[in-house]
């Protein structure tokens, strides 16, 4: 028989919590000391997280990293999650690969019944283009393997832990840092190509206007700007080569032009590339 249970209801059919499957054998266990802490209304308090991951030892390790603050149920593959989302959940933590699925599936089918549930999806990848699909999912937050733990445990309490009346905006905010911190990651990935303003908000799905505006809030500059520092930086280290002349190298970083190039450089580094070429080398002398 299976028991369901969401929060609303007695303290008898909130036992049904004790369930667990096991990553083991597929069989049901119980948490020592889980039922009194749960009988003391303990557990009835804390916001729950889905923790979806495989790997048994990592699961174990942020499950009791993770139940200090907050209620864990517990799922190893796709099946068990889809499942666990018939108890209340807050958040939910996703491992990137699954048995038989990635974890975009599961986002996929939990969007569905919970549009709103914050989703954070960790993996061992830094591919732009798990980044992008993240972004696109509408995963909440994204964590690269191996995990600082410290660093989730104030994702988790930025995201569950603000005042009530404030969560939507908190989890606006959060969502944007994400989605920027993807692009400065793509900037930094692809400066060498011809990147557009229009290329870039198609990818995280955010008009230009706001696109720019939540850019230049979280890192102080325009996108422009921080493409073409991204450029002159490698120009530079570039320029202190001899087998390359600066035209190549202009090309080489992403500049369609000369004018722009030695503008650009001249406006961060102060002289023009053929002057910061020579006073490298009067320096290695």
């Amino acid at each position: 028989m299976k028991l369901r249970c969401f929060f609303h209801l007695d303290i008898t059919i909130a036992l049904s919590l004790l369930l667990r499957r096991s990553d083991i054998n597929g069989s049901v266990r119980i948490r020592a000391g889980y039922s009194e802490d749960l009988l003391k209304g303990k557990d009835l308090q804390k916001k729950s997280i889905l923790l979806v991951e495989d790997d048994a030892t990592v699961r174990n390790t942020l499950r009791e990293l993770i139940e200090q603050d907050y209620a864990v149920l517990e799922a190893s593959n796709y099946i068990e999650a889809v499942d666990q989302l018939e108890n209340h959940i807050d958040l939910a933590l996703i491992d990137y690969v699954l048995p038989g699925v990635d974890g975009f599936e599961l986002i996929k089918t939990i969007k569905k019944f919970r549009p709103l549930l914050p989703v954070i999806i960790m993996t061992g990848f830094s591919a732009e283009s798990v980044l992008l699909k993240a972004i696109r999912a509408g995963v909440t937050d994204y964590l690269k393997k191996p995990l600082n733990l410290t660093l989730l445990k104030k994702r988790l309490s930025d995201i569950l832990e603000g005042k009530e009346e404030d969560a939507y905006s908190e989890g606006v905010e959060t969502r944007e840092r994400f989605i920027i911190e993807g692009i400065v990651r793509y900037l930094d990935e692809h400066y060498m190509k011809g990147v557009s303003l229009t290329e870039l908000s198609e990818k995280v799905c955010m008009n230009k206007f706001k696109l720019c505006k939540s850019f230049k809030e979280k890192t102080g500059c325009g996108i422009k700007s921080y493409l073409n520092s991204v450029r002159i930086k490698n120009a530079s280290e570039l320029l202190k080569r001899d087998n390359l002349n600066i035209t190549e190298i202009a090309s080489f970083v992403g500049f369609d032009n000369m004018v722009s190039f030695y503008r650009a450089f001249r406006g961060i580094y102060g002289v023009s590339p053929r002057e910061y070429r020579e006073n490298t080398r009067k320096a290695m002398m």
